[in-house]
């Protein structure tokens, strides 16, 4: 299959964090179906030799980094905040596609008064009992999966996995690193009335499993299946308002 050239009103963004191999991977995959394009990488990793890596292994791109580790959110700032392009396609270091980005169907679709962002994610990687939750749309002749707000409680509004979204909803939302991932996604979400689009079936399928790395700003996930129901219910009722933080 034919590479597609990456649009000049598109910069390409990816968080990555210490895993070379993986980030190697996801830029092979995505570059061999994905032409040229504007780069920004945000290395977390806080290691020098990891970062001089990934300049010589990507050096058609600005590489990025902060004070030694800094967390998602705060490397999403540093990389959108630097972004000059109407649109940002961001990637994170543990995908592999399979075909190129629809860019002209991604960009009609953010035009959907609905839509905030175009995820090419599989969609069969989304569990089901969320999926049902979804109203067909199509645009420019191809099928997506509109997701509803009453999907998740925070899902679906914004996430940092592999999709398309305007750079004016960073400036809207910014900082992120205000808060954590979802419930940045929950206030995009209910701020903006606009939730995610899956453009189906996805090209882009997790590679990281069992590879997390953690986050020096959030608090681990629990394991035991009392404590997982307790984190469920503060998240509820801090999203009820009955609560200052969802952990």
């Amino acid at each position: 299959m034919a590479a597609k050239p990456i649009p000049d009103s598109v910069t390409v963004t990816i968080t990555s964090c210490g895993r070379l191999d993986l980030l190697d991977q996801t830029l092979k995959a995505f570059q061999s179906f994905n032409s040229g394009g504007r780069y920004l990488i945000n290395e977390d990793s806080g290691d020098e030799a990891v970062i001089e890596a990934v300049r010589k292994r990507m050096p058609e791109a600005t590489i990025l980094t902060g004070e030694g580790r800094t967390g998602l959110m705060a490397s999403l700032d540093r990389l959108y905040s630097a972004v000059e392009t109407p649109y940002i396609f961001h990637l994170e270091d543990d995908w592999v596609t399979d075909a190129p980005v629809d860019w002209d169907t991604a960009m009609k679709a953010l035009e959907e008064p609905g839509v905030a962002q175009v995820c090419v994610r599989a969609f069969d990687e989304i569990r089901g009992k969320w999926r049902r939750h979804s109203d067909p749309m199509t645009v420019n002749g191809h099928d997506l999966a509109h997701m509803r707000a009453n999907a998740h409680v925070e899902f679906f509004g914004w996430s940092p996995n592999p999709g398309l979204f305007k750079t004016e909803l960073y400036h809207r939302f910014k900082p992120f690193a205000r808060v954590m991932p979802d419930q940045m996604s929950a206030i995009i979400k209910k701020d903006s009335g606009q939730t995610m689009a899956f453009l189906l079936p996805g090209i882009a399928r997790h590679i990281g499993g069992g590879r997390n790395v953690t986050d020096p700003t959030m608090p681990a996930r629990p394991k035991a299946r009392l404590a997982k129901w307790s984190r469920r219910i503060k998240k509820q009722l801090y999203y009820w308002g009955l609560r200052k933080q969802p952990y």
